[in-house]
């Protein structure tokens, strides 16, 4: 009995270290592709400091819905103190955040802890639902205070408001763009890395980069043929035939809106 014992503790203390160590390098490999979409990779030591810390303090918590509730309260203290519409992952450093950063590092912290979850995509939000023993929860990383839904009936509900799909705009002498799709769409890590990329090409659209929102835009289309990305090329193909632009830029950015229409053309046949 005592050899038996050995044999198979052995093994599964070395696995278990092995797990973890596997599950830290996913999350720094997520970490560092998601900060590099606007620039230079960000250092990764804070998170997986931060993610050790976590992991000692899961144990304490008789139910993994408490935990997550601590882990929600923790990283919006750590990360996301200030809300800004159009910032990047990377200004994560910064503790500046949007919906779509805050979740992805939401996203990234559930995976890393083997917690069941779901990223869910809508026209204009995206949000987490996580799995467990005692319920279902939705993450709402805007809301530090109330964003945390653990309720059934509060859930239900806000999940019905979301499959409306209603734009609310945050300031009347903005023009908002609507969506002709209606997107209720679960993705995954790389597809979220691919709606990084699509952020960044709207926020070049809106300062007027054509250039650098198109090429932003081919990368987002090589990680998630999103129906947002049809809409986008289409935008972007009428701003850049009514720009300023030299002529010879002009034409190679069109020649690119051409060439991305067609692969996503092709992408979503195949799907088919």
């Amino acid at each position: 009995m005592k050899c038996w014992l050995v044999l198979f503790l052995i093994p599964f203390v070395a696995f278990s270290q092995g797990q973890e160590n596997v599950q830290s390098a996913r999350l720094s490999y997520y970490f560092t592709l998601y900060s590099q979409v606007d620039g230079p990779a960000a250092n990764t030591d804070k998170v997986l400091a931060f993610a050790a810390k976590l992991d000692h303090k899961r144990a304490s918590f008789k139910k993994e819905k408490d935990f997550l509730r601590y882990l929600f309260t923790k990283t919006h203290q750590q990360f996301l103190k200030t809300y800004s519409q159009y910032a990047s992952f990377g200004q994560l450093d910064k503790r500046q955040y949007n919906c779509l950063s805050g979740t992805a590092l939401y996203a990234l912290l559930l995976d890393h802890f083997n917690v069941p979850y779901k990223i869910i995509e809508t026209n204009y939000h995206i949000f987490l639902l996580a799995t467990t023993a005692n319920g279902d929860v939705l993450f709402e990383a805007t809301d530090p205070l109330h964003g945390f839904i653990d309720d059934p009936v509060t859930l239900s509900n806000r999940l019905r408001l979301y499959k409306e799909n209603k734009l609310q705009p945050v300031a009347s002498t903005k023009t908002y763009y609507q969506y002709k799709v209606n997107l209720y769409n679960e993705v995954n890590l790389d597809e979220m890395l691919g709606l990084l990329y699509y952020n960044m090409s709207i926020v070049d659209y809106n300062s007027q980069q054509l250039p650098m929102a198109i090429q932003h835009l081919a990368k987002a289309l090589d990680l998630y043929s999103s129906p947002r990305i049809e809409e986008l090329s289409h935008i972007l193909m009428l701003s850049v035939q009514e720009s300023n632009l030299d002529t010879s830029v002009k034409e190679k950015c069109l020649r690119s809106i051409y060439s991305l229409r067609k692969k996503q053309l092709s992408m979503t046949a195949s799907a088919n």
